[in-house]
């Protein structure tokens, strides 16, 4: 074909037909940058495609991510609410002192509080695309935005789970080392919703028998008079109706963010 076009121009020129030649190899210069023009078409075409391909199959793993969150959000919404209740009954035997309390229930209320939920976000395949700087191409802006703010709040949230984790042992953890703990038993696994209660420690615990001769019920009884006990359980109330709270709001802008997710993805 270059041959074909470089014949007539040869052709053109030694006829002396400078009008006609110019007219030609304009014309050629035009069907050239068409040319050009087209094939550049064609390769933005095939990146965009390609970008959307990237796109849409980063927001469907996206999808499996959030929902792996979801359930973990889910988990620590019942260990939360589980913690709540332990603590309302410990303030109710707290300021109506009249009440029987056996030391198996004291137990069972009493070890949930050495517990506490890890703060883990299921974020790989976000890091992955971040760091691979896959987001530039990405069509969807507001989408994307969205996206990465629910990821940048995770912080804050973890925040929040390792300041309860420091208060548990700087603060519950002493405040409990006055109390004989002859009381444990495998009753005391029973509200503890992580690790399947830790069983075998309890078993353990209750295999080997207190000859002390110290009297449990007693000894209960004067630790819930403290002041200091009733101060740590209101504060505890206190930090986990604002957990109860941020796992509300994270759970709501989950549920949103699949919602758009999936609208995008069907657009």
């Amino acid at each position: 074909m270059i041959s074909f076009f470089r014949k007539i121009r040869l052709s053109l020129f030694s006829q002396n037909r400078v009008t006609r030649y110019l007219a030609y190899a304009a014309g050629e210069i035009i069907l050239v940058t068409i040319g050009i023009l087209i094939a550049l078409q064609i390769n933005t075409w095939k990146e965009e495609r390609a970008n959307r391909h990237r796109e849409t199959t980063f927001y469907k793993s996206i999808l499996i991510d959030l929902e792996n969150d979801q359930q973990k959000l889910e988990s620590q919404t019942i260990f939360y609410q589980n913690r709540m209740d332990n603590l309302t009954w410990f303030l109710s035997q707290i300021r109506n002192p009249a009440q029987p309390i056996s030391s198996v229930d004291f137990g069972k209320h009493t070890e949930p509080l050495y517990y506490n939920e890890s703060a883990i976000s299921f974020d790989a395949t976000f890091e992955a695309a971040k760091s691979a700087g896959a987001f530039d191409n990405f069509s969807n802006k507001p989408l994307l935005k969205q996206l990465v703010e629910y990821y940048t709040n995770f912080k804050q949230f973890e925040d929040v789970l390792t300041s309860i984790l420091r208060i548990i042992e700087n603060s519950f953890e002493p405040l409990m080392a006055g109390v004989p703990n002859s009381f444990l038993a495998m009753e005391s696994a029973e509200q503890i919703l992580i690790n399947e209660g830790n069983k075998g420690f309890y078993s353990l615990l209750e295999s080997i028998k207190d000859e002390r001769g110290v009297d449990p019920q007693k000894e209960i009884n004067s630790f819930l008079q403290k002041t200091e006990f009733e101060s740590y359980v209101i504060g505890d109330l206190g930090r986990t109706f604002n957990m109860i709270e941020q796992l509300e709001v994270r759970t709501m802008q989950l549920k949103a963010l699949k919602e758009e997710i999936n609208r995008h993805l069907h657009d």
